[in-house]
């Protein structure tokens, strides 16, 4: 199990280099994200239920830029594999156009969460998009999500790194999102963070998160964010 976590690492580990390797000049930027996650099970029944609310800032973190509400549900098809659907509103703020511009996507979810060892954690998560942009075509979209959590012995403190790559199936050619709508790779997110249990039920994360873009026509983003992640479970 070893020698598969230190495979799964280093492909994730040349993935993101060679994303950046191939890219053409960038833009720099940083922002502050915080993701609130509520989830429960009911109980203890093979059924789930999944709320995120998400605030984002851009531009140096002096101007508020997305917020990210996300409704999931869910049915464990085995105590490891859970399946997931569910809807994404993606409100994109500016000045001009307030949320006019907001992003609905539905979405696919398959999901593997796995306990390597009594520290170890691992997750997999393939999602499905399919995107409906204001006055634009529609766009479909994978999200490729490998997440490792490693608890402290004897703390309950653990240790956070997880890495998620998006791919386009389609184009759009025209408008306001012909540079960022392209066949191909769209982004790369690698976070690494540290964590602590509050309760058996409450646990908090927070670190940085390089977000790579992958634009057409115009340069790359490099996004530097400071990530906090709140997850409730009851």
């Amino acid at each position: 199990m070893r020698k598969h976590s230190r495979i799964l690492l280093l492909s994730i580990g040349l993935l993101a280099i060679s994303t950046l390797a191939s890219a053409a000049p960038v833009k720099d930027d940083w922002g502050m994200w915080l993701s609130n996650t509520y989830q429960t099970d009911f109980g203890g029944s093979p059924y789930l239920a999944f709320l995120e609310l998400a605030p984002r800032t851009k531009h140096d973190n002096g101007e508020f830029s997305q917020i990210i509400v996300r409704p999931l549900l869910g049915y464990k098809l085995t105590q490891k594999l859970q399946l997931w659907l569910g809807y994404t509103w993606q409100g994109e703020y500016s000045k001009e156009t307030d949320f006019e511009l907001a992003t609905n996507d539905f979405m696919q979810q398959l999901q593997w969460i796995d306990n390597w060892t009594p520290q170890l954690n691992f997750q997999y998560r393939f999602r499905m998009e399919e995107r409906f942009f204001e006055d634009e075509d529609t766009a479909f979209r994978m999200r490729h999500r490998f997440r490792f959590v490693y608890s402290l012995p004897e703390t309950k403190a653990y240790l956070i790194a997880a890495d998620e790559l998006f791919v386009y199936f389609n184009s759009i050619n025209h408008g306001r999102l012909a540079n960022a709508v392209q066949t191909g790779i769209n982004q790369n997110r690698s976070y690494v963070g540290i964590g602590y249990k509050i309760t058996p039920k409450i646990n908090i994360d927070t670190g940085y998160q390089l977000q790579y873009v992958n634009n057409f026509g115009t340069p790359d983003g490099v996004n530097h964010i400071w990530l906090t992640n709140l997850n409730v479970n009851f």
